[in-house]
């Protein structure tokens, strides 16, 4: 048997993100959820990283993943970076996508490891960690509760909560510092 037979590649491709979940500091529930590993062999794999790694150390986190929007409503930073990461997601066809078995395509969380690397190029101080990128993912792909809509004053795409009636546009229009002195007519003109 050779180890470049194809039938070792879904094992390889397995064994890589699980790799990069645990160097963007993913919890052993949402790797062992993504990649169908054991969480045993999930924290020998964190073992070997953090002894190898020549970089940052590597936090282990533990305890339950978030499960809150209300955590992208915090600020008016915290809206526009998750309006910035769920549109690079829509780009990528990751939010078209139904989800109808128990656990992801290991296929799909590789994209979503590129897209979350590239959404960190864009926003390299972001407040966005990966737990909370993978939960928005999902509850946007759910399309019931959140959606990404078009903000009426500006174009801009933006996250909004079906269920609340105001407000009803964007983070960056509603922030007074964003508003300039010929108002939203103008931006509108530019759609």
């Amino acid at each position: 048997m050779r180890i470049t037979d194809c039938r070792y590649d879904r094992d390889r491709l397995r064994l890589a993100v699980a790799y990069r979940l645990i160097a963007h500091e993913a919890r052993t529930h949402t790797i062992r959820h993504c990649t169908g590993l054991s969480g045993d062999r999930i924290r020998k794999l964190y073992r070997h990283y953090a002894l190898n790694s020549h970089g940052p150390a590597v936090r282990r986190r533990r305890g339950k993943s978030p499960r809150q929007m209300s955590y992208f409503r915090r600020s008016v930073e915290h809206e526009l970076q998750a309006a910035t990461l769920a549109t690079l997601l829509a780009h990528c066809g990751l939010l078209q996508r139904t989800q109808r078995l128990p656990a992801p395509r290991i296929e799909d969380v590789a994209c979503f490891c590129d897209v979350y690397e590239a959404f960190l190029c864009v926003c390299p101080l972001s407040l966005i960690s990966f737990e909370h990128a993978w939960y928005l993912g999902q509850a946007l792909g759910r399309r019931d509760e959140f959606i990404l809509a078009r903000c009426p004053d500006c174009c801009a795409t933006w996250i909004r909560d079906t269920l609340d009636l105001l407000p009803c546009n964007c983070a960056n229009c509603r922030h007074p510092a964003s508003r300039n002195a010929t108002g939203p007519e103008s931006r509108r003109a530019d759609c």
